[in-house]
């Protein structure tokens, strides 16, 4: 029963049916033992659920922005409005900036070569239609000449404001021109978005070369196993190869038939301790890394 923090939970109201809303995340999370969760969703900044939730008493959850077209894609005022509204020490409720996700480039070309319609894969949402047919979204790309203003505007805020970046459903490609952009920018805190994950397949090497840039953390998340078929060898090669100091745990849960918070990092810590890694090195990646990205340490 480990106190893990969770970057990377789903929550809702979403138009993808979701396990929680931001008031339900906080009870089960508080209810569970766990540390508390940054909550994410692929239409909109959840900064108004989590401060719904703060007024409520609920202080264990912390707020995202996922930048696809449904916020105006690399649009930094949403970025801007989602820095509105604050923690009583000043800190913004909003801790993490994902790089696109359903409207990646990248997650396009996968949805269309797997022949599906939508941008929201039907696994998401238990088969309903809840996105937007593929042919209608212009693909984001990080690399786009046109972006270029955009895109440093939003790193530049994330540095300022000591958020976190994540790389989101960026192509291998755009992962190796946003990193590096983004430490010149001074970002210190990036989160390599389940990096195994299709749209981008990191290999260990790779991120190996991102992290050793200082501040670059490798997202391993418990969903990919069930939902994208990846074996709990392959994710504790992961571990082993790039090293838990750099590694955080996450359970990419919030699925309205799925486990909870809790259930998924326990049956990932099991998981993972069957393959070798050792409760310790469960703890520096489910609980110390994580808090710490999040300033709670």
């Amino acid at each position: 029963m480990i106190p893990a923090y969770d970057l990377h939970l789903h929550a809702g109201p979403e138009v993808i049916p979701r396990k929680y809303d931001a008031l339900q995340a906080g009870e089960a999370l508080r209810r569970d033992g766990l540390g508390g969760a940054v909550l994410k969703n692929h239409y909109y900044s959840t900064v108004p659920f989590v401060q719904m939730a703060r007024e409520r008493g609920i202080e264990n959850v912390w707020a995202s922005l996922t930048l696809n077209h449904y916020v105006g894609g690399l649009n930094p005022f949403a970025l801007r409005g989602s820095l509105g509204l604050r923690e009583k020490d000043g800190r913004p409720l909003l801790r993490v900036v994902w790089m696109p996700t359903v409207h990646a480039a990248a997650h396009l070309a996968v949805r269309r070569g797997l022949g599906e319609r939508y941008d929201v894969p039907p696994e998401w949402t238990g088969g309903l239609v809840a996105g937007t047919p593929v042919d209608q979204v212009p693909p984001i790309t990080v690399t786009d000449p046109q972006v270029q203003d955009n895109l440093r505007e939003i790193l530049s805020l994330i540095a300022e404001n000591g958020l976190i970046l994540a790389t989101g459903h960026l192509s291998k490609e755009e992962v190796f021109y946003l990193v590096p952009l983004a430490k010149k920018l001074g970002v210190e805190k990036i989160i390599l978005t389940h990096p195994a994950y299709v749209t981008t397949r990191l290999t260990v090497e790779e991120v190996k070369e991102l992290t050793a840039l200082g501040g670059v953390y490798s997202e391993q998340s418990y969903a990919l196993m069930p939902i994208d078929h990846l074996t709990p060898a392959e994710v504790a090669a992961y571990i082993r190869g790039v090293g838990p100091q750099a590694t955080i745990m996450t359970t990419d849960l919030g699925q309205r038939a799925g486990l909870s918070p809790r259930e998924g990092i326990d049956l990932f810590a099991s998981l993972m301790e069957k393959e070798g890694i050792s409760p310790q090195e469960i703890v520096t990646m489910a609980v110390e890394n994580p808090a710490a990205l999040l300033g709670q340490r």
